[in-house]
């Protein structure tokens, strides 16, 4: 027994320390995370702020395009001649946030699937949708008067997409 005090001077056991029979048995038990673990901690926390982003802009995109399809009625009986050509934008920019939305999202669950080559064009498409959340937040801010609750949102978009861009298109360890 003094071979073990002389090496821990209070001993909490006297029973000997059970080693893996190898490494990897001993790396496939210290996996303690929810986290895929193809993933990682960083990029699954990422993963979920697309998905989440994603569908927050699947919701947005239905909303613009029943705006722009309703834009009539909201002039009642004496509606101007050109009201079709007023909701046409609206209802482009509508269609175009739905699909990035659903790319966004649907990216993110082939992510969390292994899919082949997902977190390349998942983290592409992050990238691009932090791009168009400064585009929106410096025009927010730009066009009088400027609105600071919606130039907020769209710079918090801007962090969660850009950071997660980032951890996704990083090589892997």
């Amino acid at each position: 027994m003094d071979w073990l005090t002389a090496y821990n001077p209070s001993p909490m056991t006297n029973r000997r320390p059970v080693r893996a029979a190898s490494t990897a048995g001993a790396r496939g038990r210290s996996h303690q995370s929810l986290a895929p673990a193809h993933l990682g901690e960083a990029a699954a926390a990422a993963t979920v702020g697309v998905v989440v982003g994603g569908i927050a802009l699947l919701i947005t995109g239905i909303g613009m395009i029943a705006m722009a399809l309703t834009i009539g009625g909201r002039y009642g009986g004496d509606a101007p001649p050109d009201v079709t050509s007023i909701g046409t934008g609206p209802l482009l920019l509508g269609l175009l946030v739905l699909l990035l939305g659903g790319g966004l999202a649907a990216g993110g669950m082939a992510v969390f699937a292994a899919v082949p080559r997902a977190r390349l064009l998942t983290g592409t498409l992050a990238g691009v949708a932090a791009a168009l959340a400064v585009g929106g937040a410096l025009l927010a801010m730009a066009k009088p008067p400027a609105d600071p609750v919606l130039a907020t949102a769209l710079t918090a978009a801007t962090l969660i997409f850009g950071a997660s861009a980032i951890l996704l298109l990083r090589p892997r360890r």
